[in-house]
Formats: C-alpha cells, sequence, structure tokens
C-alpha cells in the first residue's frame, strides 16, 4: 500500500503531468470531466485522460470511461490511485481493460538525492533546453548507455524515459543518470522531484530514496471494442 501522500493526490497528479508534458515537449492539456486530456495523436495513444482525483470523486471514472469507449481512436485512461484494488474494479465495471502491470507515482526531496557518478570508463553530459534537462552517460568509444530527461516547472522536476541499454543494465548507470539529473534540477531552482515508475524501475527509485505515494492504472476499450 503506498505511502499517503505529502501533498492532496489531485495536486501531486497535476504538478506531476506538468512536468511530464514539458519532458516530452506535449501540448497543453484540457481538462475535461475531473480529467486532464493529454494529445499525443499516436495510431496507439492518440489522447490520454488523467484522473485527478478518483479516490475522492470515483464518478469520473465512469465518465471518463465513457470517452475512451466512445473515442473512434485508441485512447489511455490513467489513473492515479491509493486504492488501486477497488479503482481497477470500477474501471472494469465501467468496461475498460486495465493493464496488469501497474506503474507508481513517486516523490523526492532533491536536497536529500544522492550524488553518485557513473563507474569509469563510463562518463555523464548533460545539457539543458529552456526548462527540459538531459542527461547522456556514453561508454569510452561515444556509445550512449544510458540516459533521461527531467522537465522543471517551478519547483517541481519530473524525470521521464529513464533507459539503460541491455549491454549496459547492472552497472549503476540508472543511479548515475537519476542524480546528474537531479543535480542539475537543483541548480535549476527545483526542491520536488515526481516520477511514475514502471515495475522495473520503481526498486532503483526507491534505493535513491524516491517514496511511493499512489498506485497508476493504465486502462485502454477492450480491442473487440477499441479497434
Amino acid at each position: 500500500m503506498p505511502n499517503p501522500p505529502a501533498a492532496p493526490l489531485p495536486d501531486l497528479v497535476r504538478r506531476w503531468q506538468r512536468g511530464w508534458g514539458t519532458a516530452r515537449s506535449l501540448p497543453e492539456p484540457t481538462e475535461v470531466d475531473g480529467a486532464l486530456r493529454v494529445h499525443f495523436g499516436f495510431e496507439h495513444r492518440h489522447d490520454e485522460y488523467v484522473l485527478l482525483d478518483a479516490d475522492g470523486d470515483p464518478d469520473t471514472i465512469p465518465a471518463a470511461a465513457e470517452r475512451v469507449l466512445a473515442s473512434e481512436h485508441t485512447d489511455w485512461l490513467t489513473v492515479p490511485t491509493t486504492a488501486p484494488d477497488k479503482t481497477a474494479l470500477l474501471l472494469q465495471e465501467a468496461g475498460l481493460e486495465v493493464d496488469p502491470g501497474t506503474e507508481t507515482l513517486m516523490s523526492a526531496d532533491l536536497d536529500e538525492h544522492p550524488v553518485l557518478d557513473p563507474p569509469r570508463p563510463y562518463r555523464a553530459t548533460v545539457g539543458r533546453a529552456r526548462a527540459v534537462i538531459r542527461v547522456r552517460i556514453s561508454t569510452a568509444q561515444g556509445e550512449e548507455a544510458a540516459g533521461g530527461v527531467m522537465g522543471v516547472v517551478d519547483d517541481d522536476a519530473v524525470a521521464d524515459s529513464i533507459v539503460t541499454e541491455p549491454d549496459h543494465r547492472r552497472r549503476g548507470l540508472g543511479a548515475a543518470v537519476m542524480s546528474a539529473l537531479a543535480e542539475h534540477a537543483r541548480r535549476a531552482g527545483a526542491v520536488h522531484g515526481l516520477l511514475v515508475a514502471s515495475p522495473q524501475g520503481r526498486h532503483l527509485y526507491t534505493s535513491l530514496g524516491w517514496a511511493p505515494r499512489a498506485t497508476v492504472l493504465i486502462a485502454r476499450a477492450p480491442l473487440s471494442v477499441g479497434g
């Protein structure tokens, strides 16, 4: 069971979405029926609805599900919740299929983030374009081994797309990426870190002091309905 959020969950969700959208250069979302509608435009992910308060206002679940089911595209419904079993049941009752691999909304105090350099001969390079920080860890030959980004909005920094290439895993590179991102986000004025972790990534972030705040469920229309 996730720890109680340090801030109200709807506030955390809004702040995460702003930074995540910044990191991915997404358009500003529109708000409909208690959800943030984010436009991707991909065939497999046209629009994504991020529910703000599924726990406090469960009626937003069937309302958002109805939009997903009625869409002619493949839309996603993303639902942060501290009651995942109950929420998954409500999503299924509304006619959606819930992905089996749940994700986790996590937060961290960036001032307390550990500082970890990549092991030799790897080296980290950091670039910043406006509100987006990018870290690249490369081999001595210049091959990219790991990387990630953070979107900085006000005093929040949201990590996204943290990837270590298969041939370079289990060498501490993911931790080094996060360390460099956190350090440069602090320099940019960020205090709070937010991210949504995959099941595989949660162990890494927990080891670095990130705390779980909510489970994140992903739901879509059944293939027989949504194409």
